[in-house]
C-alpha cells in the first residue's frame, strides 16, 4: 500500500524536511536545524508539529454515553462539556488496542482521537461494538491537527485567539469554535511533549493557512517546525508511552506506569481479563531506564539482571535535555526497584551496556502549570 501524505506535505518539503514513512504516512523526521534544536525549541520556546495523520471519530446519539464508558478504560462518566481525558481502548484479552483522547462536547456528542496507524482498525472496532442508538463518523480525512507546544505557546496563541480564550483553558480542557484569522479552530490544552501547549483542530483545507500563520506569529519567540524525531525524544523524556512499544494489544495492560488511565471500579471491555491476571499475578512489567555513557539500547535489546535475562528494551532515545544520556523503557518479568542496575545486550553479544531503573518523568515539564505564568 502506498504511503499517504498529509495536507502539509509540500510545506515540509519546502522547509527542508527529511521525509520518511511512519505508520503509513510520509512525515518529516526533522528539518534543516536538526532534531536536537527542534527538541530544545519546544522545551524552551515553542515547537510546531504536523499531526494531521492522526484519526478523529465523532460518536453521537442517545446511547453514546454508555457506549463510550464501556469502550474506554478511564472515568469518562465524570467528564463535563469542554473536557478531555486520556484513555485506553482494550480488547477482550486486556491488551491495548490503542491509547486515545476522548473529548466531550455534550452528553450525546463526543470526539475520539486515535493513533494514525490504527485509524481503520479502531473504527472497525467501534462499529463492531456500537449498539443501536450510536452514530459513528470517521472525520479523519476532513480534519487537520496541529500541535503548538512549549512555554511560549500560550503567548503566541493569546495573540491569535484572544487572551480571554487562552487564559481560561486549564489542563485537558478545550474550547471549540475559536476564531483564528477567520478560521474555526478547536483549541485543546493537551499535547504529547510534557510542555504547556495546545492541540489545534480545523478543517483540512485550512491546514496550510493555520500552519504558516503559527510560524509567522511565533517568529519573535523563535518557534521551529518540528518532526517526528523531536516528538519521540520529547514524549520519552516526559514519560509518555507510544502504542506498539510500551503499550501493546498482545500484553495484558497491567504492570506499567500508566495504569492511572484505567478505572477498575467501572465496567469496560477487557476488565475481566485484567482481573483474571491480577488474581494469577502480574508477570510482565514496564520500567523507565537511564543508561551510562552515550550508547543507547535499541528496541529488542535483551535486558539482564546479573547473569539472568529478565526482559527486552521497548524503546530508547538519546535525551537532549539530559546532556545526551540514553533513556527509554524496558519490559521485565519481575518488579524492579528504582536504581536497580541492569545490563543491555544485543542478542548474541557478550559485552553489554549498563543502566539503571529510574522514575518518570525523566524531565519535568510545564504542561500542568498555571497558564497565567506564561501570559
Amino acid at each position: 500500500m502506498q504511503a499517504k501524505k498529509t495536507v502539509l506535505y509540500d510545506e515540509h518539503v519546502a522547509l527542508g524536511g527529511k521525509m520518511a514513512d511512519f505508520a503509513g504516512w510520509i512525515m518529516p523526521l526533522w528539518y534543516g536545524t536538526g532534531q536536537s534544536e527542534e527538541h530544545h525549541a519546544t522545551r524552551n520556546r515553542a515547537g510546531l508539529f504536523d499531526i494531521c495523520h492522526m484519526g478523529e471519530f465523532k460518536i453521537q446519539g442517545p446511547e453514546s454515553p454508555a457506549f463510550v464508558s464501556r469502550l474506554l478504560t478511564n472515568s469518562v462518566e465524570k467528564l463535563v462539556d469542554g473536557r478531555a481525558m486520556y484513555n485506553f481502548m482494550l480488547n477482550p484479552e486486556g491488551g491495548v488496542i490503542d491509547d486515545c483522547i476522548i473529548y466531550r462536547f455534550g452528553e450525546e456528542d463526543w470526539m475520539l482521537v486515535v493513533n494514525a496507524g490504527n485509524i481503520d482498525s479502531d473504527f472497525a472496532w467501534l462499529r463492531k461494538n456500537a449498539p443501536a442508538g450510536v452514530q459513528l463518523t470517521n472525520i479523519s480525512d476532513e480534519t487537520a491537527k496541529l500541535d503548538i507546544q512549549g512555554p511560549a505557546a500560550p503567548g503566541i496563541m493569546a495573540r491569535l485567539a484572544g487572551e480571554e480564550v487562552i487564559a481560561s483553558l486549564k489542563f485537558f480542557r478545550f474550547a471549540p469554535g475559536v476564531s483564528i484569522d477567520g478560521m474555526e479552530v478547536l483549541v485543546s490544552r493537551t499535547g504529547y511533549t510534557g510542555e504547556i501547549g495546545f492541540e489545534l483542530y480545523t478543517e483540512a483545507r485550512r491546514a496550510k493557512e493555520l500552519w504558516n500563520l503559527l510560524l509567522r506569529e511565533g517568529g519573535r519567540e523563535g518557534i521551529l517546525p518540528c518532526g517526528l524525531g523531536a516528538r519521540d525524544t520529547l514524549r520519552t523524556e516526559a514519560g509518555l508511552p507510544l502504542h506498539g512499544h510500551e503499550l501493546r494489544p498482545d500484553r495484558v495492560s497491567l504492570g506499567h506506569p500508566w495504569e492511572f488511565a484505567m478505572d477498575l471500579e467501572k465496567d469496560f471491555i477487557g476488565k475481566e481479563a485484567l482481573r483474571e491476571q491480577q488474581a494469577k499475578g502480574v508477570d510482565y512489567f514496564v520500567f523507565p531506564f537511564l543508561m551510562e555513557g552515550r550508547r543507547k539500547a535499541m528496541p529488542g535489546y535483551e535486558v539482564f539482571l546479573g547473569s539472568k535475562k529478565i526482559g527486552t528494551v521497548l524503546s530508547g532515545v538519546i535525551s537532549p535535555s539530559l546532556d545526551n544520556r540514553p533513556i527509554g523503557f524496558l519490559s521485565s518479568d519481575r518488579t524492579l526497584e528504582t536504581e536497580t542496575e541492569v545490563v543491555f545486550r544485543r542478542e548474541g553479544q557478550e559485552a553489554g551496556m549498563t543502566g539503571s531503573i529510574t522514575s518518570i518523568p525523566f524531565v519535568p515539564g510545564t504542561s500542568r502549570k498555571k497558564i497565567s505564568e506564561f501570559l
